[in-house]
């Protein structure tokens, strides 16, 4: 049996040899369609009139059809073979401010060269052009197709055109991950936009973000009717997440993205991109993807102090890279008369995990002036919850109240100035925080409160190596109702999601984003009724996703609360009145 099988495959191999030596008349070759980026420079960029890119323009053909990279997203292609290279024709119904706009090139036998003509019959535009195929050695730098420098082989650029930067590299990274942390969550998952409110039923959540893209199909009715998917692995010129993030949009698929805050850096899309065209891998590394930065320590700009309010000023101590500290500053309130707020305007130096305002509710005075280091939540001025703002996460925040509501200052107290930081970057940081208060005008008709539910947090508990479900109750025992103005939730570093819901069972927050979580307002304001309640619960990871907790000598141990972000909070937290 052995030797007949061994036969049986000599001959199939020697029959499969003697088939490819058959002269060439005796069978009809097959020739492969070209495609590529194709470069347009020399004056004709750019070939769609008005678009943002002045020096260089780029025709994409793939088996998927054609787009042009100044304002014509992708359209079906005609390919026909000729003697000497390929025909090719597409049409747009709209593209860049024109109307049916159709192509007409030709690509050389070799694919090198795209010659064409471009023109929209109800504008009069014609424009005839020449393309060069896009290669790492051209003498152009083709950002969006991964290039980051040229020419190639220099003590600067490698042989990829990827730059030779000491210090910076992005081997072993999980491209996802990086995408994730330096784009996605800073840039797109505000809760404005793809995070809690998830714009456009897209969520670009940490742990919620690769499920809503990769093979998705858009959620836009332009884009959707078209057949266009967020995310098509291996292929960024069909996918939609890169038109939208390259701006090669058709009428009616929106704005280029994001919408706001700065637009993303070349080197930021072309990460998108390989990522995309390697093949959307959610834990690996994209071959060729380009490296960004490191993280900058940049500190806040203060902002100049409000008219008619008042600016309070923590000015902490310096922490060392890889250092975390808590602690509280009080300080007497600077009001002279009770004051109403309508806003607090809050700018912090990077490295904030919390930052939150106490009121002082001890008997005597509290000691001022003077940073006291592990007083949590200013905890020794008898405080257990209600803040007095919000607790922000971020670079920047506002805490404002609609018309009618305000919170109050009371005079000739004290004001507990709390701040929770943490030392990531690799120069020295400083604990430093300029909060704005701005007067209200008039008398307001509510006065805001804060929830702090600390019912469930104290009593964390996930042995190594598994998850665990952290359940909350908060049940509304005041007598009458509360009008919430927005909810949060607060976890540490292991925390995966957070997620309540009302008496009833329907989903009213959820996030993904332990660090930076969004809160999610109500406008109007949702009414919680006396005996109604709210439930939540966080789901925790002690080393099957996220790092395993030790102790000192290395061991792991199980995973309960603490106040430093390698313990674990679960904390429902919100604005009601």
């Amino acid at each position: 049996m052995h030797d007949r099988s061994g036969f049986t495959l000599v001959l199939a191999v020697a029959a499969g040899l003697a088939l490819s030596t058959l002269p060439a008349s005796a069978k009809k070759p097959t020739r492969s369609a070209c495609s590529g980026r194709y470069l347009v420079g020399n004056g004709k960029a750019p070939l769609i009139g008005g678009a943002e890119t002045p020096d260089v323009d780029v025709v994409v053909v793939s088996a998927s059809g054609v787009r042009i990279g100044s304002g014509c997203g992708l359209a079906p292609a005609r390919m026909r073979p000729l003697r000497n290279g390929w025909k090719v024709r597409a049409e747009w119904p709209a593209c860049g401010g024109f109307r049916k706009v159709r192509l007409a090139a030709t690509i050389s036998a070799d694919c090198n060269l795209l010659r064409g003509r471009l023109k929209a019959k109800t504008a009069r535009m014609r424009k005839s052009f020449a393309a060069t195929l896009s290669r790492c050695g051209d003498g152009t730098v083709d950002a969006e197709g991964g290039e980051r420098c040229e020419p190639p082989n220099t003590s600067t650029c490698n042989a990829d055109c990827q730059p030779l930067s000491p210090g910076v590299t992005c081997e072993g990274q999980r491209t996802f991950e990086t995408i994730q942390n330096r784009i996605f969550t800073p840039s797109c998952s505000l809760a404005t936009c793809h995070g809690p409110f998830t714009q456009g039923n897209l969520n670009l959540q940490v742990g919620a973000a690769y499920a809503s893209l990769v093979g998705v199909p858009a959620d836009n009715p332009v884009a959707h009717a078209a057949g266009k998917i967020r995310v098509v692995p291996g292929d960024p010129d069909v996918s939609f997440l890169s038109e939208k993030l390259h701006g090669t949009l058709v009428d009616g698929e929106g704005t280029r993205m994001p919408g706001i805050g700065p637009a993303l850096s070349d080197t930021e899309i072309a990460l998108i991109d390989a990522w995309i065209r390697s093949g959307a891998d959610p834990t690996g590394t994209a071959p060729g993807a380009p490296c960004l930065p490191a993280l900058e320590y940049t500190p806040a700009t203060p902002p100049p102090p409000p008219p008619g309010g008042y600016q309070i000023v923590l000015d902490g101590p310096t922490l060392q890279p890889g250092q975390e500290q808590e602690g509280c500053l009080w300080i007497p309130t600077p009001n002279p008369r009770d004051f109403y707020v309508s806003k607090f305007e809050i700018a912090l130096n990077p490295g904030t995990h919390h930052f939150s305002i106490f009121p002082y509710l001890g008997s005597g005075a509290p000691q001022t002036g003077v940073w006291q280091v592990n007083n949590f939540g200013c905890f020794n001025g008898s405080n257990l919850g209600g803040n007095v703002t919000g607790a922000p996460q971020a670079p920047y925040f506002v805490d404002a109240y609609p018309p009618g509501i305000a919170r109050l200052l009371r005079a000739g107290t004290y004001l507990g100035l709390n701040a929770h930081y943490r030392n990531d970057f690799s120069v020295p940081i400083q604990i430093k925080v300029w909060t704005n208060v701005y007067p209200y005008v008039g008398t307001p008709a509510h006065i805001a409160e804060t929830l702090i539910d600390l019912s469930s947090t104290f009593s964390i508990y996930v042995p190594p190596f598994t998850q665990g479900v952290q359940h909350g109750h908060y049940v509304n025992e005041t007598g009458k109702p509360l009008s919430f103005l927005g909810l949060s939730g607060h976890m540490h570093f292991r925390g995966l999601r957070f997620t309540a819901w009302l008496s009833n069972g329907t989903k009213i927050y959820e996030n993904f984003d332990w660090a930076h979580p969004g809160g999610r307002g109500f406008d109007p304001p949702y009414v919680l009724a006396p005996g109604a309640y709210i439930d939540y619960e966080c789901l925790y990871d002690n080393g099957v996703e996220r790092t395993v907790r030790h102790d000192f000598a290395g061991n792991p141990v199980a995973l309960v609360f603490g106040v430093t972000t390698e313990d674990a909070m679960c904390i429902l937290t919100g604005a009601y009145y």
